[in-house]
């Protein structure tokens, strides 16, 4: 494919696409170059998939998350969440520039085995950025090792179109799917009525994440805690209750029962 160029009339600077790096859900994500200062950046893409119109309503929710999720990564300002270096609100084809990064925590799980210490740490860092964003109303409600970049040596938090900001009075979306998020790191509640999910909703997300840090499985349906070390398997089994209740009620309880086991390593 050709290189496009990318020049929004009223922003700058200027973007051109260089190499499709993934597609799928609602978005596609390139490879990109800032025209002005030559580094390399991610632009992710609004897309509308199968035969939806654009102008249909399915489509036009797409968007409004879209631009939501821009939203919400701007206002949220925070060294382990992902920023928003720009933003194009075409009304049909809507994109935002941000770091480009050099791993995701799915991929670096894949990799070959190693000591824990780096993705526990890595963990650390979304923790700290969950607490930020819970303390200003935001619930992600779609976190999992895909979501998480490493970006110049951090880990960042991104994708936030699934976000619920408990402070809006946004008209509540998607009456008829009572999933919001993904399959095994969605809580229980997230099944059936999303729009509700408060944090408990991601800290059942992070014990699946956790879950798949220290074994290198990635988490099914159940709860199997083979070949988790001993020391964590409360910790593991308090994130992922049935009942939002019954798990750690904030970022900071689950920080301290993680460090009780273990300091953070940075």
């Amino acid at each position: 494919m050709s290189l496009e160029l990318l020049i929004n009339r009223n922003e700058m600077p200027a973007y051109k696409k260089v190499k499709e790096i993934k597609s799928g859900g609602q978005a596609a994500v390139w490879r990109g170059r800032d025209m002005d200062s030559g580094k390399y950046v991610a632009l992710k893409y609004l897309t509308v998939r199968g035969e939806r119109r654009p102008k249909s309503a399915e489509a036009e929710e797409e968007r409004i998350r879209f631009v939501r999720e821009v939203k919400t990564q701007q206002d949220l300002d925070h060294p382990h969440i992902t920023p928003v270096l720009a933003y194009s609100g075409k009304v049909h084809h809507p994109w935002y520039a941000m770091p480009l990064a050099d791993d995701t925590l799915d991929d670096s799980l894949k990799g070959p085995k190693r000591d824990t210490s780096w993705s526990l740490e890595a963990l650390h860092q979304v923790i700290d950025a969950m607490q930020y964003s819970h303390d200003r109303g935001v619930i992600h409600r779609d976190l999992k090792p895909s979501n998480v970049l490493r970006i110049n040596g951090s880990w960042l938090v991104s994708d936030f179109g699934y976000c619920r900001n408990i402070h809006s009075e946004s008209v509540k979306m998607t009456q008829a799917k009572a999933l919001l998020g993904t399959w095994f790191y969605a809580a229980p509640e997230q099944f059936d009525d999303a729009h509700e999910a408060g944090p408990p909703a991601d800290i059942y997300a992070l014990g699946k994440i956790l879950m798949y840090s220290l074994t290198g499985n990635p988490p099914g349906p159940y709860l199997r805690l083979k070949g988790v070390p001993e020391q964590y398997k409360e910790v593991i089994t308090i994130c992922v209750a049935e009942e939002p209740e019954d798990r750690y009620q904030s970022m900071g309880e689950l920080r301290e029962a993680l460090l009780t086991i273990a300091p953070r390593t940075h």
